[in-house]
């Protein structure tokens, strides 16, 4: 084998409640922010597709960790529904909740796989959502004890736990874009938001080492390399500004305990600093994270030409129709003129994640780095009870390579997810974007294996290609 991965390493796929479970309403499942949005704002969502039903894990959980095992992870990163275990966000615990995850954990472990476990992954319940959602305190009070309730039923099952999924994701589109719940654009509460995320998960990571819990406890984040268009000062600081605000906002806080010098001053002058208790800044000037997750898609290339914001993500699938991102006087994305596209306009980039990788070595060389999502959505056909998605198998390999480099290189990264295990329900994107490794026939829910399930079977039996 040319790419021998270390002794230990984790291979597998990735999913979150809300895109695979259904069940919304099943067995006394409250309903959650994108239940809301779904119902309320069809018209942004693409085919007005909703999670109602999706893959129907949750009454064919059995199937799927069957697929799992068949497909050879020993590995799986899911989430935890927080209003399947309290359906209001805070107060009463729905035991059923409770005895569903504690079934899927079992069954995960008697199969030899591993579970990597995120506390948040987007599903609010709706009942803190009316109340200020993210903005308002009461929310982090009520994560935290979400979270103390799920380390108490679930402790003995799992041992990687991330607190959060993409905190910068949801926060730009929440409160910038106004794409996601709760549709939003306010500069000034998505920087508070932002702030309230950390601060969310010190805490949970305060009381979960405070308890001696058994395990590792981290977060995922999504990161981009942000690139300057030209080699001009003004791209180049504009490029700088885009990293300090999308990139070291998150992960400075977790890896040094500071904030990033350039977002606080442009903070400051906007009026959008945000307001952090005294516990609280003493608690986000310590490190806080065992281990950090890494979502990596693509990157970022940055033009200091900016006339106004304009905020538009391709959920058609169609190769003429780009994103577009622009704030104002800082910044707007651009298109790489010599990049390589997914039918969804986003950049095909290994070495970005090589590079992100490399980054965060060289700032916490001792700190465990796991790849939690990466991967590629297509549209696709079943033919012949499978699919030939030679460009995932390729996508996958090439950034299996930039893993392998940054492992070579001294990045102690653990474990690869690839985003998904199954074709699921893609937020605003509906259930066009097949990500899976797993095709779902959406008339019957059938799952069928593609072709890069098989590669990726026989890349984990031997631990590399």
């Amino acid at each position: 084998m040319k790419y021998q991965f270390p002794e230990g390493f984790l291979w597998g796929s990735a999913t979150a409640a809300l895109q695979i479970e259904g069940g919304a309403a099943a067995d006394g499942r409250g309903p959650s922010v994108w239940d809301v949005f779904c119902r309320e704002h069809p018209e942004k969502i693409f085919e007005r597709a909703t999670p109602d039903v999706t893959c129907d894990h949750y009454h064919r959980y059995e199937e799927d960790v069957r697929w799992i095992r068949e497909l050879g992870h020993n590995a799986y990163r899911l989430s935890i529904s927080w209003p399947r275990l309290f359906p209001e966000g805070s107060g009463a615990l729905n035991q059923a909740g409770v005895d569903f995850y504690r079934r899927l954990f079992d069954l995960l472990r008697s199969n030899g796989v591993t579970p990597h476990v995120t506390l948040y992954h987007w599903d609010l319940p709706d009942a803190l959502a009316r109340r200020g959602g993210w903005e308002n305190p009461e929310t982090i009070a009520a994560f935290e004890a979400f979270a103390a309730a799920c380390f108490e039923h679930f402790g003995d099952q799992v041992e990687l736990w991330s607190t959060l999924n993409e905190p910068g994701w949801t926060t730009l589109n929440g409160y910038v874009t106004a794409l996601h719940p709760p549709g939003k654009t306010d500069l000034k509460a998505a920087v508070q938001v932002a702030t309230n995320f950390l601060i969310a998960h010190a805490r949970v990571a305060r009381s979960f080492h405070k308890a001696g819990r058994r395990g590792k406890i981290g977060l995922a984040l999504n990161l981009s390399p942000v690139y300057p268009a030209t080699d001009t000062a003004e791209d180049r600081q504009a490029a700088s500004l885009a990293d300090a605000i999308f990139n070291r906002w998150f992960f400075e806080p977790l890896l040094l305990g500071r904030f990033p010098e350039e977002a606080l001053a442009l903070y400051n002058r906007c009026g959008f600093l945000p307001e952090i208790s005294a516990d609280d800044r003493a608690l986000l000037a310590a490190p806080s994270a065992d281990f950090v997750g890494v979502n990596y898609y693509y990157p970022h290339h940055v033009s200091a030409e900016a006339s106004g914001n304009d905020f538009h993500l391709n959920t058609s699938g169609r190769q003429d129709e780009n994103c577009r991102f622009s704030i104002g006087g800082l910044f707007r994305f651009v298109r790489n003129p010599r990049g390589q596209y997914t039918d969804w306009a986003w950049e095909i980039h290994p070495d970005g994640l090589y590079e992100l990788l490399i980054r965060l070595r060289d700032l916490r060389p001792d700190l465990p780095v796991y790849v939690t999502e990466n991967g590629i959505g297509r549209v696709e056909e079943l033919a012949g009870g499978t699919v030939d998605d030679q460009e995932r198998i390729d996508f996958v390999r090439l950034h299996l390579e930039a893993i392998h480099r940054a492992i070579q290189a001294g990045c102690p990264v653990r474990g690869y997810f690839m985003w998904a295990l199954m074709d699921n329900f893609s937020w605003i994107n509906g259930f066009k974007k097949r990500y899976g490794f797993l095709f779902i026939d959406r008339q019957t829910l059938a799952r069928y294996p593609k072709k890069s399930a098989a590669w990726f079977r026989e890349a984990a039996r031997r631990n590399g290609f």
